[in-house]
């Protein structure tokens, strides 16, 4: 057993995410007999002592039927309707299947607002650590019904891996529709140290129900490995993958951390909160952040996007517009656009008071690409 596989058997926190393909079958309703089979091996490893956390596409497909549609609306008051009507469908057929294993579950319906504020962030986090201290399974999705394209997560993938930062898991389980990530003789990898490893075997199909796809599952895997958690990207059918998975099985493309780490102040930044706008550097200040850890710092900036304020979350770019990190700034979008490519020393002259020598402080700047 490879020590990625060793992780994941030894893994007690785990998040596991199915998506709409894998619940339906690839048909156009829920597949009730599939959800209590994997409800059955979701409680076995409940009572094998792992703590789970399950994150559940399929409202919108159980809204289709539910409003008896021809198929799977385009636009996003459709979308939001059949999410709505779907959701308590959904979740009634996840009650009923670990119902009958003696496993209460519970609702939680999120949207990118929820992880943007650390309190709220953190809110999320105790309330799933107290469901499953109690044995509860958390049931989450995204709040389609009242998401719009502004907000949302865009796919469950991401969610998935923001909830596996979020409550500290030591492993996150991809359940698709495919065995795993392809090669170019569609050949499934087996392994990888990192989800960067894999970026050359992305290809752009998705399933006719899924918003992902598999270059939505690798950014998910890279995003929980820069807190050190281990994704594996595993066919959901049979549901008894999922468990040959969980015990180290070569089932499926398991992803390692790769070598970022980044705490859990970081994490949030970098992972949880949306960027309010962008702060574009040059080479130089580029090489700074990447190889040395340093603060940005205005010599090195060339443009600023967005109207954000003093101490909210922006993102750093580099002159390709590739994002290298994000950060609490300490000045807003109108004070950057006076200083940028200013030495320090000017600062006071040019904004009547005396300010931070850092435009964003090595201490609150996660670099993440």
């Amino acid at each position: 057993m490879t020590p990625i596989r060793s992780s994941l058997a030894a893994a007690r926190t785990l998040v596991v995410k199915v998506g709409t393909a894998v619940l339906t079958g690839g048909g156009d309703r829920l597949d009730r007999a599939y959800m209590h089979d994997l409800s059955a091996v979701l409680a076995g490893l409940m009572s094998d002592g792992r703590r789970i956390v399950l994150v559940s596409s399929g409202a919108v497909a159980a809204g289709v039927g539910e409003l008896a549609l021809p198929g799977r609306p385009s636009d996003m008051a459709g979308l939001q309707a059949a999410a709505a009507a779907g959701q308590p469908v959904l979740m009634a057929m996840w009650r009923e299947a670990f119902g009958v294993r003696r496993r209460a579950v519970a609702q939680l319906l999120l949207t990118r607002g929820d992880f943007d504020s650390r309190e709220r962030f953190l809110n999320i986090r105790n309330c799933a650590a107290c469901l499953v201290e109690r044995g509860v399974v958390p049931v989450i999705n995204e709040n389609d019904s009242v998401a719009t394209e502004e907000i949302s997560l865009g796919d469950n993938d991401l969610l998935a891996a923001k909830l596996a930062v979020a409550i500290g898991a030591e492993a996150l389980v991809i359940l698709t529709s495919v065995g795993g990530v392809l090669d170019g003789a569609n050949a499934i990898v087996a392994e990888a140290a990192g989800a960067d490893e894999l970026a050359r075997h992305i290809r752009t199909e998705k399933s006719a129900q899924g918003r992902g796809g598999m270059a939505s599952k690798l950014s998910a895997a890279r995003a929980a490995g820069l807190r050190g958690v281990v994704t594996v990207i595993a066919p959901g059918r049979p549901p008894e993958s999922l468990g040959r998975v969980c015990a180290g099985e070569p089932v499926g493309t398991a992803v390692g951390t790769g070598e970022m780490r980044v705490d859990w102040r970081r994490s949030w930044m970098a992972l949880s909160a949306t960027p309010s706008g962008a702060i574009d550097v040059d080479d130089g200040a580029a090489r700074a952040l990447r190889e040395r850890g340093a603060s940005l710092l205005a010599k090195g900036i060339t443009g600023v996007a967005g109207g954000f304020e003093v101490g909210d979350v922006v993102s750093i770019r580099d002159r390709q517009a590739r994002e290298i990190g994000r950060g609490l700034t300490n000045f807003s979008s109108a004070e950057l656009a006076e200083i940028r490519g200013r030495d320090s020393n000017e600062f006071e002259t040019l904004l009547g008071r005396r300010v931070h020598d850092e435009v964003v402080h090595r201490d609150n700047l996660a670099v993440i690409g």
